[in-house]
């Protein structure tokens, strides 16, 4: 897992406003906003309707501004720190061994043998999150950012 984030997930009940708020204050410009097809799962099995969400284009660090239906984890009313995002090259293993440190597995999208893959949230007792995400999609992001 990489030691830096590459991104900051902010939640935000106003995508719109928040956009233009960041965009005044750090001159930021946005991919478009947009919403994967189909509904994820917490590994609860309670269904989250995918958010609708835009990344910042500046780096290294980006903010990625999501907003949520209500009633999933991303939704709020005001803009507030949802996550830390970080490349990982064994997914599965930094989930693990998170787990063993005290992470709860909150949301990933498993494989036919229960594994995760493509991404993982994780969340502390206290409510911090960290989202993992496989390296082998940072193309599709690089392309997300080149739109």
């Amino acid at each position: 897992m990489d030691a830096i984030p590459f991104h900051i997930g902010i939640s935000t009940g106003d995508l719109d406003g928040s956009m233009r708020a960041l965009t005044a204050a750090l001159g930021v410009s946005w991919t478009t906003p947009t919403a994967g097809p189909g509904v994820l799962h917490t590994v609860d099995g309670v269904p989250q309707p995918r958010p609708t969400s835009c990344v910042s284009r500046g780096g290294p660090i980006h903010l990625d501004l999501i907003a949520g239906a209500p009633g999933t984890i991303w939704a709020t009313d005001r803009p507030r720190l949802h996550h830390f995002a970080y490349w990982t090259d064994d997914l599965a293993g930094d989930v693990r061994r998170l787990g063993a440190e005290g992470w709860r597995l909150e949301m990933t999208r498993p494989g036919s043998d229960g594994a995760p893959t493509v991404f993982a949230y994780l969340v502390r007792a206290d409510g911090f999150r960290l989202e993992l995400i496989d390296e082998a999609g940072r193309a599709d992001y690089a392309a997300r950012l080149a739109e």
